[in-house]
């Protein structure tokens, strides 16, 4: 926002005249009015009785601490899509480093127009970009230091893009540490690393990790919805989740127990004998091959890391049988022979070493 803007956005929450600012300042009121229009500009030595009328600090007259908001941030990108489909890149390049020098400490403009930037110079065929990519790269070096976590992610993402792009494989992993190691973005960009680098194990590790971490995060996506919809009798909802986990788990090879618990709820509801028994024998053989998802071809790399250990195993057994245990959904089952013979495999389970 230029002074001027200021100025007049002041003077009406102060719900001042042109003339009475003027009469506080001892100029005259079309002094105020060619500042507020953008004629001219306030002499220095007014710059603070000017603050000092508003009540706000000379940084907040200047926007020199100024962030745009959303809408501004998109009505400015808005013209910048404009200009770059005018065709030629210095007149917007020129264009975007004004913005960017007007509103120097708005990190989240920045890095929303250097894309932009760096994006247009191929779409325009731009011949040398050698001036236009330092300024670019030192732009997202200094986003580095936003206190703004998704601004210094993005900065990152498109760093490290650029090192890739120039070969430049030690810079790139040095941006990596900008990037949280929990984030998927971090994970993807570090398995493209590794295959960039002809590292073929550990980019097939790096990949076969992250369709495990994506099955758990479907996983508990669909769960919750599935209990959602149970919970407000949306049973046709309820029914799409079930059968969606259950066609996940069998694509990404997780084995029969992943395939099927989602479907004990509703016929333990139904009060289902058959059915429900059936399932849990189902869940308790699922339980004793809970190791084998670890032979599919889909995580023929990570055998070492997905190997499931004894305790894991005991665990899930543990689990279950604590839940059967004290469930009042499960009591119809009670004292049946094949349900007592379950709860015996899993004691047998939950004790084996």
């Amino acid at each position: 926002m230029k002074i001027g803007e200021v100025i007049r956005k002041y003077r009406k929450e102060k719900q001042m005249t042109q003339e009475e600012l003027a009469d506080y300042l001892g100029i005259t009121s079309s002094a105020v009015n060619k500042w507020e229009n953008g004629y001219s500009l306030p002499d220095i030595s007014l710059l603070a009785p000017i603050a000092r009328v508003f009540g706000i600090t000379t940084d907040t007259l200047l926007s020199y601490k100024e962030e745009l908001t959303e809408a501004e941030i998109a009505r400015i990108m808005e013209q910048f899509t404009e200009k770059a489909m005018a065709g030629d890149y210095d007149a917007l390049f020129s264009w975007a480093l004004g913005m960017l020098q007007e509103y120097p400490n708005c990190d989240e403009l920045a890095i929303n127009i250097l894309p932009g930037l760096d994006g247009y110079k191929i779409i325009l065929g731009v011949a040398e970009t050698g001036t236009y990519d330092e300024y670019i790269q030192k732009a997202y070096r200094r986003l580095l230091k936003s206190p703004k976590s998704d601004v210094v992610k993005n900065a990152a993402v498109f760093l490290f893009h650029g090192y890739m792009n120039q070969k430049e494989y030690d810079e790139a992993e040095k941006i990596l540490s900008y990037i949280p190691e929990r984030e998927s973005e971090h994970k993807m960009l570090r398995a493209l690393l590794y295959r960039r680098r002809g590292e073929s194990d550990a980019a097939y590790q790096a990949y076969e990790r992250m369709i495990l971490e994506g099955y758990e995060k479907i996983n508990v996506a669909f769960t919750g919805i599935f209990e959602l919809a149970s919970d407000i009798g949306d049973v046709e909802r309820r029914d799409l989740m079930i059968e969606k986990q259950e066609e996940l788990a069998r694509i990404l090879e997780m084995g029969r127990y992943h395939e099927i618990y989602l479907r004990l709820y509703p016929a333990l509801e139904q009060r289902d004998k058959e059915t429900s028994i059936y399932l849990l024998q189902e869940l308790v053989q699922g339980i004793r091959n809970a190791r084998d998802y670890r032979k599919s071809k889909l995580y023929a790399h990570l055998y070492a890391d997905a190997d499931l250990k004894e305790n894991d195993i005991r665990g899930t057994a543990f689990m279950l049988k604590q839940s059967f245990g004290r469930d009042d959904a499960i009591g119809f089952l009670r004292g049946n022979p094949r349900f007592e013979q379950i709860m015996r495999e899993l004691e047998q389970l939950c004790g084996q070493e």
